[in-house]
């Protein structure tokens, strides 16, 4: 299958290679760049929390560079929202990994029961992106674990010209398009309307990481749009092939 990945680029190469695994051919098409926020991840470290949190692998990117001069921060304790992003955290140098089940509520959840038990000693610092769900904070805040976000990269979109576009997705139809956020699935098919390249589209089923990502695909897409109750990528994966019946 022809699979578009609508992730920015350096998780979308992890995700194209999967694909490519799988024996598909995989589009990559990023609609944002990240912006590393230094500053941010300095005043980060400054806080001195029991322990940190991400729900992105972006939020390590984003550290990692600075991580040589702050020697001590890997032995700080950190709780990734799902396996790639405690992949990510452990490959930084992250010495003590905590993974929850690729959701923010079962993050906090996981961090609220190692609060009871004493693993964690002191507040959560929450290194997140400036654009996010707030399902993390929320459950958190419910749970009376006290925190601290700082917000350690942003988002810029990427200008595609309907030339770049065309040549990106190449002649053939599009099997599958993936979509990993509210905002990817906006971005996507405002792009599309915007450049009328819907009919690209003609035969594409839509995956997506969760009910609330699919609520964001445009009704005329909306019966060939599917989600996994986990947002698990191979999952996504399993479901695109079941539905477009290969």
């Amino acid at each position: 299958m022809r699979v578009v990945v609508t992730r920015p680029q350096a998780s979308g190469m992890k995700t194209a290679q999967l694909l490519r695994q799988r024996g598909h051919e995989a589009i990559l098409l990023p609609l944002v760049r990240p912006l590393h926020l230094a500053q941010a991840c300095v005043d980060a470290f400054a806080s001195r929390p029991g322990a940190f949190a991400v729900t992105s692998a972006e939020a390590i990117r984003a550290l990692e560079e600075h991580l040589p001069r702050h020697p001590a921060i890997p032995d700080v304790p950190l709780y990734a929202v799902g396996a790639a992003s405690a992949k990510a955290a452990q490959e930084a140098g992250f010495k003590t990994v905590s993974a929850g089940q690729s959701d923010g509520s079962a993050l906090a959840e996981l961090i609220a029961n190692d609060c009871t038990a004493g693993r964690i000693s002191g507040g959560i610092t929450y290194l997140a992106g400036t654009l996010r769900e707030d399902g993390f904070e929320r459950r958190l805040s419910s749970l009376d674990i006290p925190f601290e976000t700082v917000e350690v990269y942003g988002m810029s979109a990427v200008d595609w010209s309907r030339h770049e576009l065309e040549h990106t997705l190449g002649s053939e139809p599009v099997d599958g398009v993936l979509l990993y956020s509210a905002d990817a699935a906006r971005r996507f098919f405002a792009l599309c309307d915007q450049l009328q390249l819907s009919t690209r589209l003609a035969r594409a089923h839509f995956v997506c990481i969760s009910e609330k990502v699919r609520s964001h695909v445009p009704e005329p897409f909306r019966h060939v749009a599917w989600a996994r109750a986990d947002p698990v990528e191979d999952q996504m994966f399993n479901l695109l092939e079941q539905k477009a019946g290969t």
